[in-house]
């Protein structure tokens, strides 16, 4: 006990020379393999990453410094700078402005969302299809705690259009992203951009909450998913400030034009937003810069400064100068605040806060300029002042030998907003609360959490049990109480770790296998000493005093170490994550004689493309029963020797691989009892095509499924209908998808089969809608097939001529037939329609052709004629015909009338009234 209460102590310490300085946001990885780490106070170029991004990137940290993982949006680097497990094909871009974000699984220590963003291919270069916003998790647990994405957690999707635009559909999101945490303490906003719409989605204990707060901005730069934009999303990042209530996107360009048409990159826009940390949504829109090509914003630590970055192009849009701004937030007139802080030939790059108090500006010179001004950034050192006393410094801090680019890693921004400060953390410990920053108050409250209060400016407070708790303090000033700020603060328990414990490795066969040394996977004694809780990590040292002197977990021993000496001691430290509470105790190395195991081989399934689908549980329980290994026993298999040794990336229950060797690993009661290999092998299936595409018209059926299937011996499968039915084959009478399970009998391997069957249906009109134009109509037939292309259509001769249209112009008037068909029908459908008309002519000369002039009959007894009036051209009334007049013989009062155009109007019994003109012909 007294060794723990000695380590205790002397993390504590440590935690307290840190205060809770934010430190999730220590290294920042960016560039050209470029990077900083802010853990020792003040920031120190760091050259070991592996990133090679122009613009987006993210990185995190535990809350004691420490580096987990980094990413491009496209691949995730760990700790080590290796490929994460899983951790490859990520849906962001590198020439993303804000490609990923990463945010913590609230109340799941270890866990993490790595959100990103695609870059939209804005001049249509490439056909690749613009991916959008998606999220995958990190479980920090994984990999013998250097982290992984999880298995089925991996680019799942978030909506940030409207799928029923195809426009925004094509393009789903702009380069823009931020984060903050919620009004309530207990979760965090993540919030992106799309068109006018800004897409909020909550982040709590339970996951991403896919169903975002959507908040509709009445903006001026609606044309931004104009496909003729130069920038059709608008490159430029967004920024929530560190105190949840304001935000800042800036749109490098936000009209309409071609890039080479010139002056399309003076359209740019800056605007400022109310944003409420309680319910996600964005409001109040302020213009704040136009005329330009903005790229970078970001807020002062305190909410009360915000900085952007801006280029000034010419009319040819070539870039003169890149520009740095600042607007004072507390101004009565924001926009008329802004002061030029900085004019050079760096473009505008991203800006970031760092956990330093200062703003760092990436960017690089346009006129070429030396390799050393490419690995430097600008520092804001006093970004709280205004615009005189900001101690701007230009390409003042190197990264060399690396390149900065355009991006910084982005944060969650209320990372910088330290209300308070609170250290000494582990359960039992009396943890002290101290306000941060400067902001006035006669007196104080605090709340923490589980039902204690306190007025004390700087109180101490040991919590009952460990937890996550809310705590809040609120100021008082003038007898009126502020707003509540509130932090979650996490009482971690110290947890105990065996001092017998003893981890045992099998004695590889080699040139000495008694000498008691081999290679131990360390990380193997994981799950007894956390008892399998994943928010706890283990550090070993070679001794007592290595731990204690490794404060920040850095210099622990590699995972995978060789003993220097039979049964060699060693020291296990056990870590709440991101805590320094912990306990230390010793562990012994020790060897045990190998058993060596080689069950009979196992056939897999046969699944096509020489791959079987094998069932390692089923084949470790065969095993071991084969092998007569007791129940305290159990098998992974691998797919090294190397991987079986070690015990690493055992391979999941169900897999599917190739046939071939593969290599087995023993415990027994968690200790190594043996190394064996198994042969795989695969059951071979009747080669049959799995996807059937059948039609036919109504008189082909019922069609025959199953005939198809060619097995040499039917009586060694099992067949198995979705219709129920057994036989080997079936008739169906109706189109549907239809599946066949066929099993071979020994093994249980199967294959489905799928008949997708299509019934033809003979075309049907369902109506035909008429528009009349005088002695002509307009037909539009309307098909049960419309949206087939290969449907035609013919009117008054069934053999033709066909069209594609089903417009049919300048129809005169009576009875037609339509007729319709297509390449798939069996039969033509038809309709008949009569149609008001007239004739366009009459030759009243007693042939007995034409002689008399009426519109033709409508069989609708809605459209009975009533009556017909006849004008000449200069409007004079002729005559007036009774419904079933003969029609007009061409005479007015007895008198033949001359060749000539004559105008009538037709009233029907209905009231409607039909006007237009013939010709009289002599």
């Amino acid at each position: 006990m007294e060794l723990r209460y000695l380590i205790v102590c002397i993390l504590s310490v440590f935690v307290y020379t840190a205060a809770l300085a934010q430190k999730e946001a220590a290294n920042w990885y960016f560039g050209d393999g470029a990077g900083i780490s802010f853990q020792s106070g003040s920031p120190v170029p760091l050259n070991n990453g592996k990133l090679q991004t122009i613009e987006g990137s993210a990185s995190i940290s535990d809350r004691n410094g420490n580096l987990l993982f980094y990413t491009d949006g496209s691949t995730v680097y760990d700790r080590n700078h290796n490929v994460m497990q899983n951790g490859t094909g990520l849906k962001g871009n590198v020439s993303s402005t804000q490609s990923a974000i990463i945010v913590p699984k609230p109340a799941n220590p270890g866990s993490y969302f790595i959100f990103t963003i695609d870059k939209p291919d804005y001049f249509r270069i490439t056909n690749d299809p613009i991916e959008g916003v998606h999220f995958s998790e990190v479980d920090m647990s994984l990999n013998n705690g250097n982290g992984g994405v999880v298995t089925g957690q991996k680019n799942i999707h978030l909506v940030t259009y409207n799928p029923s635009d195809p426009l925004e559909n094509e393009f789903k999101s702009s380069e823009k992203i931020s984060a903050v945490i919620s009004g309530d303490c207990v979760s965090y906003w993540v919030v992106t951009q799309f068109a006018n719409r800004f897409y909020s989605f909550r982040v709590s204990s339970s996951g991403v909450n896919t169903d975002p707060v959507v908040s509709t901005i009445n903006n001026n730069f609606r044309p931004l998913i104009n496909d003729q934009d130069l920038n059709v999303t608008a490159p430029g990042y967004l920024k929530i400030s560190p105190d949840g209530k304001k935000m800042a996107a800036a749109y490098s360009g936000t009209a309409l034009g071609s890039p080479r048409s010139g002056g399309a990159k003076k359209t740019g826009k800056v605007f400022l937003y109310d944003f409420d940390d309680m319910t996600g949504k964005v409001s109040n829109e302020q213009l704040l810069l136009a005329n330009a090509y903005p790229y970078g914003v970001e807020f002062s630590a305190e909410s009360k400064k915000l900085y952007v970055t801006s280029n000034t192009y010419s009319n040819d849009d070539i870039l003169q100068s890149g520009e740095l701004y600042q607007f004072n937030l507390e101004a009565a007139n924001i926009q008329a605040s802004i002061n030029n802080i900085h004019s050079s030939r760096n473009v505008a790059g991203a800006l970031q806060l760092g956990i330093d108090g200062k703003i760092y500006r990436a960017g690089y010179p346009t006129d070429g300029g030396g390799f050393e001004e490419w690995e430097k950034l600008s520092v804001i050192h006093k970004p709280e002042e205004n615009a005189s006393a900001v101690d701007y410094r230009h390409n003042s801090f190197s990264v060399a030998p690396r390149d900065v680019k355009l991006g910084l890693p982005p944060f969650i921004q209320s990372l910088f907003n330290t209300n308070f400060e609170y250290d000494n953390i582990c359960l039992g410990d009396q943890t002290t609360f101290t306000i941060a920053g400067d902001d006035p108050f006669d007196s104080v409250l605090w709340d923490f959490g589980d039902g204690n209060t306190s007025q004390q400016e700087s109180p101490t407070h040991t919590f009952a049990e460990a937890g996550t708790y809310t705590v809040s303090l609120t100021r008082i000033v003038n007898g009126l109480p502020l707003e509540p700020v509130c932090e979650e603060v996490t009482i971690f328990d110290i947890p105990t770790v065996p001092s017998d414990y003893v981890l045992k490795q099998c004695d590889v066969q080699d040139d000495n296998s008694t000498d008691g040394l081999a290679e131990f996977n360390l990380q193997l004694a994981k799950d007894f000493l956390t008892q399998g809780n994943p928010g706890l990590q283990l550090y070993f040292y070679e001794n007592r005093q290595a731990a204690l002197n490794d404060t920040e977990n850095q210099n622990s021993l590699n995972n995978i170490y060789r003993n220097k000496t039979p049964n060699q001691e060693i020291f296990v430290k056990v870590v709440g994550f991101g805590s320094t509470c912990s306990d230390l105790s010793p562990m012994r190395l020790q060897t045990t004689e190998s058993v060596d195991l080689y069950p009979s081989p196992v056939a897999g399934c046969d699944i096509g493309g020489g791959e079987a689908q094998y069932n390692f549980a089923a084949i470790e329980a065969n095993a071991i029963s084969e092998l007569g290994l007791d129940n305290t026993v159990s098998l992974t298999f691998h797919k090294s020797e190397d991987d079986a040794i070690l015990g690493e990336n055992p391979l999941p229950d169900n897999y599917v691989s190739e046939p071939g060797t593969f290599y087995i690993r023993a415990n027994s009661e968690s200790f190594c009892y043996g190394f064996g290999s198994i042969e795989l092998k695969v059951t071979t299936l009747p080669q049959v095509k799995q996807i059937n595409e059948l039609s036919g018209c109504n008189t082909d059926f019922p069609l025959e499924l199953g005939t198809d299937i060619d097995v040499e011996n039917p009586e060694d499968y099992i067949f198995q209908w979705s219709t129920g039915e057994t036989g080997s084959s079936i008739e169906v009478y109706n189109g549907g998808i239809y599946t066949l399970n066929l099993i071979l009998n020994e093994s249980g391997c199967g294959r489905e089969i799928t008949y997708n069957v299509e019934k033809y249906q003979a075309p049907e009109i369902n109506q035909i809608q008429v528009e009349n134009h005088g002695a002509d109509n307009e037909l539009n037939v309307v098909t049960n097939s419309e949206a087939d292309e290969n449907t035609v259509y013919a009117i008054d001769d069934i053999n033709g001529p066909y069209q594609s249209s089903p417009v049919f112009r300048e129809v005169p008037g009576g009875t037609h037939t339509i007729y319709v068909k297509n390449d798939k029908a069996c039969e033509i459908g038809e309709s008949n329609v009569t149609l008001f008309g007239f004739p366009p002519y009459f030759t009243p000369n007693n042939d007995g052709y034409h002689d008399r002039w009426r519109p033709y009959d409508i069989p609708d007894p809605e459209y009975k004629l009533k009556g017909i009036q006849i004008y000449d051209r200069y409007g004079k009334l002729l005559v007036e015909l009774p419904y079933d007049t003969k029609g007009w013989d061409g005479t007015f009062n007895g008198r033949p009338m001359p060749s000539n155009d004559y105008w009538f109007n037709a009233v029907m019994e209905n009231g409607s009234i039909f006007k237009g003109h013939f010709t009289l012909k002599r």
